[in-house]
């Protein structure tokens, strides 16, 4: 009975041990296989990566240039101009559009190839419109807006390039930017306020205030929201300037105060006012007068006095002489 039971503990124990051993080779297998499954889709992704950086780099449809002006005045033309190269591909259609919206087709089997489509502020010139340039005739503010050309090519890769721009229409002010607020004279620790205001136009002036051909301090500065004119959307800009008048401030007794308005580098005006020193003009002028007019009236008494004498003795010696001329000489003198 012992020998029995021991040969089956024995039979037990191999079992066991058998099937742990086929469970792990199992488990082995399965993690193989994942990995190895693992491995393939990684390649499989490299791959198709490769084929595609291939595909860009071998398409031989390329923009070459997009000219499109940033700024461009109101009723102006503006030329948009889409330059590609085909390298031996087939060119299906070249196509423009305004903020999403498409403006102007060119497709060459197309009778005509050219064809616009209506959009307000997009005034296509077709004659003078290819696949390689569109024509806006008289730009308005509604023209304004992002412009992108898109280059298609034959089948079968129908391969696509595009390229944008942003044009904006510019309405100059019709005059330069006006001061306010401020006064003739100043003292030292008087408060300055006054104000510059731009004339209406598209897009708002850039305001800016110098002290003496110096740029003004940030805090010095008060920010104004810009006023819309409701007739046309033309916009007014103004800048505030604030602070306490110090010694400094004066040159040779003048503190110049100049605002200029500009508009990228399509416009640029100034306006300047000249202020004096209170202190400094008003009162050693008065004073430098008022001298310079006691002298001269101590000069003009001293001229005059002497002659009063000589106008005082005048009725005394005509008496004198008419007295004098009433003598009678003796008749012997007479007489000779």
């Amino acid at each position: 009975m012992r020998g029995s039971n021991s040969r089956d503990h024995h039979s037990h124990s191999h079992k066991q041990q058998a099937g742990q051993a086929v469970s792990l080779a199992k488990r082995t297998t399965a993690t193989t296989t994942t990995t190895t499954t693992t491995a393939t889709h990684l390649q499989l992704w490299y791959m198709l990566h490769v084929i595609l950086v291939l595909i860009d780099i071998t398409s031989s449809l390329t923009m070459t240039e997009v000219k499109i002006p940033n700024h461009i005045m109101r009723l102006k033309s503006a030329l948009l101009g889409c330059r590609y190269s085909l390298d031996g591909e087939s060119l299906y259609s070249v196509k423009w559009y305004k903020d999403g919206h498409e403006i102007y087709r060119y497709v060459p089997r197309d009778k005509p190839p050219g064809q616009a489509f209506p959009l307000p502020g997009v005034n296509i010139d077709l004659r003078n419109s290819s696949d390689t340039q569109v024509m806006l005739r008289r730009v308005t503010l509604q023209s304004s807006g992002v412009y992108r050309c898109e280059v298609s090519g034959e089948a079968p890769a129908f391969n696509t390039v595009s390229e944008s721009e942003t044009m904006t229409v510019v309405v100059t002010p019709n005059h330069g930017p006006k001061i306010s607020g401020g006064q003739p004279r100043y003292q030292i620790g008087d408060i300055v306020r006054v104000n510059c205001t731009s004339a209406p136009s598209k897009p708002v002036c850039h305001l800016s205030w110098l002290i003496n051909g110096e740029p003004a301090q940030k805090q010095h500065l008060k920010q104004y929201d810009k006023i819309v004119m409701n007739r046309d959307g033309l916009e007014m800009a103004r800048l505030g300037l604030e602070f306490r008048v110090r010694a400094f401030h004066f040159k040779n007794g003048d503190m110049k105060l100049k605002c200029v308005a500009k508009i990228s580098s399509l416009y640029w005006q100034s306006n300047e006012e000249s202020v004096e020193s209170d202190r400094q003009q008003r009162a050693p002028a008065l004073e430098s007068r008022e001298t310079v007019a006691a002298k001269s009236s101590t000069i003009g008494a001293a001229a005059s006095r002497q002659p009063s004498h000589l106008i005082s003795l005048l009725p005394a010696m005509l008496l004198l002489f008419g007295v004098v001329g009433s003598w009678s000489w003796p008749p012997e003198c007479a007489g000779s």
